[in-house]
């Protein structure tokens, strides 16, 4: 094997560069950023959505949460129960739960915060409020022996007595009283009817009152048990006569004034309630209604708006109007009233037609003082409006009822429409704050001033990326630069275009003098700020854009330097908009050329995204966003230069490019055919359900490509057939009819993909997942020994690994069922390595039974899983990692060719040698387990690939290539493994502090992490996403390739000018000796 002059140049830097390490202090925050996300509120429920907390004043003066005595609290789609600073949106403090233990809600008690969790509320918690101190963590019951329910939290609930206790009900039949300092269950009172549904409690000094329902055949009729709140005997139960049609037309109130809390219902249009107390003595009553608060219209629903144990409610009428119930002198009464905001007659003037509206309740700084706010879009002035009505008790020198309005100038465009709205505390000053969480996941805080101002937003969809990208950005205007070269210049022009340029050498000759004199070059450690109008790169490549799509309809553009949001864009819904649809990421692949500068940018790097709508009404069709990731707006280029791309709508939403009429089976990027003057890839080719073949964009061009390449495109894909799941590898052809498909073009035959080859499976596996191989520059074929030899790499770019599982009927059996991971050849179906792996069973606390994680780059595979206690000879339980290396031939200096020039790379997959190849493993413990593994990525390959792993102890680390090395010796190294850096093979891979990437962050939930080159070869960018983002810069054979920035330049200059001015000085005087000498031969 020969290479050339600089590859061994290279090469030998790296054997002598030193191993990187973490981080220096002064780097945290300059070289990496980081994101501290908590995730989407889920504002389906008040007992999960965002609310404000008065802080216990006591508490309120020990933190550090200045002048602002409340807190925000929220419990998130990532299963994250959160605490807010309303101050400036920081977390100040989070608590993240295990998958399989679901948030059920949150409830507070002064300084004090529990949550119940889990099916059926199995796990209860208890935090304090402000520092998020785990006070108490109580299993209840089994989380198998949970009783599911929908909404996932009926059934559940808590109301705290004092400081001391709290009632806790769970599995929707079972209530708990609980010590809150000990945790110690002092009593437990289960229903004996399985025909009820409990969803509430409400406790008072004498009797704790359990809420149920019992269905009968066309309504809900209210069932309250009266128990004994020290003992938990039953002291009464009733029926109450009642008719209620759903649990969105029924609510509790009470307060602490008052000993006779009152269940308030929907009745026929009506309002009903039914006061507490432990005889359960009365009888449902109509609720009295002051002057010009009861509806004409009938009422529909009653709004928890974060008041009810305040006594207050607000109850909507069909025609949009509202009254405010509060509970006050023995019994609920209606006090205030809000006109609808929705015209009914659209055509009258002086009117306008909003959207519907949200609701939202605070305390005042009055005892009993309440304000509820009706939130709602304007689509005449294109801005929120939020109507207020404060309620203050009549004893209050203040007026007994005010309403105010206020219009907020929300960006829709960028953040979707408003999905849940929550009230901060009002004053005699100021009339609060109003939170807003959008469809798009983006949680803002607004002053409700008399000119409403953004005070923070939060762009919590960033913990819901699905895909991401790096994209390379063009080169800015360099000082001299010249213009740009086009496509199919000729001489002349070339020649004129010389001679245009000259005129800037004077101005980049004196730069270029500065800069060598005073050192002034680029750092490696500052990016400077860009000028252009566009993004552009910086010297050495470290800023890119990072293109990221989220599961909120919401796609963004990152600054890799600082993780600043360069744009964003919410994609549009189409034609569904009507009927209402989500859209859910796909693939994403980057089409175009990178080398290119701001003047060519129009001709640079696209983004395509596919994705799938699918609409409320069922239908389920894949679309096509493409995007110019500079910008954020529709792409434009050559690329797409002959068909239409949509732009963006009258609400400047990014819509799509609608490709296939149902949903899509597989997309892959075209990559143009070898030895193509085209650089790179330009469309996409994606297969649905009836495998034909559709391409984006479909140009003449493209199209071209694809006759080209179709005889050679073989991809596998996963299917289900007789009940279980198998890998077919597939083919393209025309179709055999011969009429036109889902290519067809111009009368061009269509393409269509059939079957070719099957992947024999044990009949008790079903294949999970398949996982890619990771492609990149490979900068050697093989590894020279420390005896000379060689060992030559398998570099099959069909392989692709299959990680299979126990089929669902024997998942559940006895040890002894195995996972199965399987690296096959997609063109003929060939496995070139496999291994069986225990399953977990529910006993040892998986998840899952197979969690095994996968990577494949080169002839390199790394598996994670756990063992527990698998049996045989040297096996352990644990978390391990595998590193296998694949070979060609059967040992050293073998190579499964038919020719000298021939390697596994070139060779085709139906030659006889193909599968001709050996294995190394070597199988290493870690002492936590991985949630994401990817390997460094550098321009050449030729840097050294090391391991970033994200473990579930919340850091991001770097694990070296040379201790996964699967040829580690089990004994003392000989001196030709020493000059392959050997070492001896220890089981244990324990955590090196120093390898820690992510120094003292805590960066949680990591699902994926990917990584992208830079324009040093010795430098690789990589970022971790999931519940936090995390980039940050590696050198895995450390920066050989640039000077340290405290090298002494001007020392270097002096040196240089001091050996030139002696070799001037000494020239003629050497010359006149030797001349001498010759005279005296």
């Amino acid at each position: 094997m020969r290479w050339s002059l600089p590859a061994r140049l290279c090469a030998a830097l790296l054997l002598i560069a030193p191993h990187s390490w973490a981080l220096h202090e002064s780097d945290v925050g300059v070289l990496d950023w980081h994101k501290f996300l908590v995730g989407v509120p889920l504002v389906a429920a008040p007992v999960t959505a965002p609310s404000f907390h008065a802080l216990d004043s006591v508490a309120y003066a020990d933190s550090n949460l200045t002048e602002n005595p409340e807190i925000i609290y929220t419990a998130t789609a990532n299963n994250v129960f959160a605490a807010l600073n309303p101050k400036d949106g920081s977390v100040v403090w989070r608590h993240i739960y295990q998958k399989d233990d679901r948030i059920m809600g949150y409830y507070r008690h002064s300084n004090l915060v529990a949550t119940l969790s889990g099916t059926g509320g199995a796990t209860l918690r208890l935090f304090d409020g402000i520092t998020g101190f785990l006070h108490l963590e109580e299993r209840l019951h089994a989380p198998e022996s949970g009783r599911p329910a929908e909404p996932h939290y009926l059934g559940t609930h808590i109301t705290f007595y004092g400081d001391d206790a709290a009632y806790v009900l769970t599995n929707g039949h079972i209530v708990r009283r609980i010590d809150t300092t000990t945790g110690a269950v002092q009593w437990t009172w289960a229903s004996p009817s399985a025909l009820t549904i409990h969803t509430n409690l409400v406790s008072t000094s004498t009797a704790v009152f359990v809420i149920a329902f019992a269905r009968s055949t066309t309504s809900l009729t209210l069932h309250i048990t009266v128990l004994d709140p020290q003992t938990g005997a039953l002291l009464n139960s009733r029926e109450v006569p009642s008719s209620i049609q759903h649990l969105h037309t029924y609510t509790v109130l009470s307060n602490s004034n008052t000993e006779l809390p009152h269940v308030v219902w929907i009745e026929d249009g009506s309002l009903k309630a039914f006061r507490l107390n432990p005889e359960l003595n009365g009888s449902p009553t109509p609720i009295v209604f002051k002057r010009n608060t009861q509806s004409t219209a009938a009422y529909e629903r009653i709004l928890d708006v974060g008041l009810a144990l305040s006594g207050n409610a607000v109850v909507v009428a069909s025609d949009g109007s509202a009254t405010l119930l509060v509970l006050m002198d023995g019994s609920v009464q209606g006090v205030g009233a809000l006109a609808p905001p929705v015209n009914p007659n659209p055509n009258q003037e002086g009117q306008e037609e909003t959207t519907e509206a949200t609701w939202a309740g605070g305390l005042g700084d009055v005892t009993g003082e309440v304000v509820v706010g009706r939130v709602y879009w304007s689509h005449k002035f294109n801005t929120i409006k939020t109507d207020t009505l404060t309620f203050t008790p009549a004893k209050a020198t203040l007026p007994n009822l005010r309403s105010a309005s206020f219009e907020i100038a929300f960006d829709t465009k960028s953040h979707g429409v408003i999905a849940h709205t929550a009230l901060s505390r009002s004053t005699s000053r100021s009339p609060g704050s109003l939170l807003l969480t959008t469809s798009t996941g983006a949680v803002q805080l607004w002053e409700l001033t008399s000119s409403p101002s953004e005070k923070w937003t939060r762009e919590e969809a960033l913990a819901a990326v699905v895909l991401s990208e790096f994209v390379q950005l063009p080169e800015g205007r360099s000082e001299g630069a010249g213009g740009s070269r086009g496509d199919g210049e000729g001489y002349l022009a070339r020649l004129w275009r010389h001679a245009g340029d000259a005129k800037n050498f004077p101005q980049y000759l004196s730069g270029f003098i500065r800069r060598f004199l005073t050192g002034s070059y680029a750092s490696t450690t500052s990016i400077p700020a860009s000028t252009e109008e566009i993004p552009v790169r910086d010297a050495f490549g470290f800023r890119q854009i990072i293109v990221a799509a989220t599961m909120q309809g919401k796609i963004f553009g990152l600054d890799s330097s600082t993780g600043h949001v360069v744009w964003s864009r919410v994609l549009g819904l189409g034609w569904a908009a009507e009927v209402g649809a989500t859209v859910v990421p796909i693939k994403m692949f980057v089409l175009g050329g990178e080398e290119t500068t701001v003047e060519q940018a129009t001709e640079g790097p696209e983004v395509v995204l596919v994705a799938q709508r699918r609409a409320d009404n069922t239908l389920v069709d894949t679309v096509i966003f493409h995007i110019n990731p500079l910008t954020g707006a529709s792409a434009s280029g050559p690329v797409v230069s002959d068909i239409d791309i949509p732009q963006e709508d009258s609400n400047g939403l990014l819509q799509g490019f609608d490709i296939i009429p149902g949903p899509v089976v597989e997309a892959y990027l075209l990559s143009p055919p070898a030895g193509s003057s085209q650089e790179y890839a330009t469309s996409v080719l994606l297969l649905d359900e009836f495998l034909q073949v559709y391409l984006y964009p479909s140009t003449p061009q493209t199209r071209a490509i694809l006759r080209e390449l179709q005889p050679s495109l073989h991809f596998p894909l996963r299917t289900n057939a007789e009940g279980s799941t198998r890998v077919l590898g597939h083919s393209i052809g025309p179709h055999h009819a011969g009429e036109l498909g889902a290519e067809g073009h111009d009368g061009e035959r269509g393409f269509v993909a059939y079957a070719t080859w099957t992947l024999g499976l044990p009949s008790d596996e079903v294949v999970k997942r398949m996982v890619p191989q990771t492609h990149g520059p490979v900068a050697s074929l093989g590894k020279v020994l420390g005896n000379r030899t060689t060992l030559y790499k398998y570099l099959n770019p069909k392989l692709f690994v299959v990680l299979t599982s126990p089929a669902p009927a024997t998942a559940t059996a006895k040890k002894g069922k195995t996972c199965g991971l399987y690296v096959v050849d997609a063109v003929k179906g060939s496995v070139a390595y496999r291994v069986s792996l225990p399953a977990l069973s529910a006993k040892d606390g998986g998840e899952e039974p197979c969690d095994v994680k996968a990577m494949l780059v080169e002839n390199w595979l790394v598996y994670h899983y756990y063992d527990p206690d698998w049996a045989g000879a040297g096996l352990s339980k644990g978390w391990k990692i595998v590193s296998v290396e694949l070979y060609e031939g059967s040992g050293l200096d073998d190579k499964t060719s038919s020719g000298a020039l021939i390697h596994s790379s070139d060779m085709t997959s139906f030659a006889n040698d193909s599968v001709n190849i050996v294995a190394y493993e070597q199988a290493y413990i870690v002492p936590h387990a991985i949630t994401a593994f990817s390997p460094t990525s550098t321009k050449f390959g030729m840097t050294v690939k090391d391991l970033i792993v994200a473990s579930r102890s919340h850091q991001i680390a770097s694990i070296q290539r040379n201790l996964l090395n699967p040829r580690r010796p089990h004994r003392k190294v000989t001196a030709e493994e020493q000059e392959e850096f050997l070492v001896p093979y220890e089981p244990i891979l324990l955590s090196d502090p120093r390898r820690v990437l992510s120094h003292n962050y805590e960066v949680a939930n990591i699902a994926q992490i990917i990584t992208s080159p830079t324009l040093l070869e010795s430098t690789s960018l990589v970022f971790a996403y999931g519940l936090d983002m995390f980039l940050t810069r590696v050198a895995p054979s450390n920066t050989f390739d640039v000077l340290n920035e405290n090298f002494n330049k001007a020392q270097l200059v002096l040196t240089v000018t001091g050996l030139a001015m002696a070799i001037i000085i000494t020239k003629p005087m050497v010359q006149r000796k030797r001349l001498r000498e010759k005279w005296y031969q």
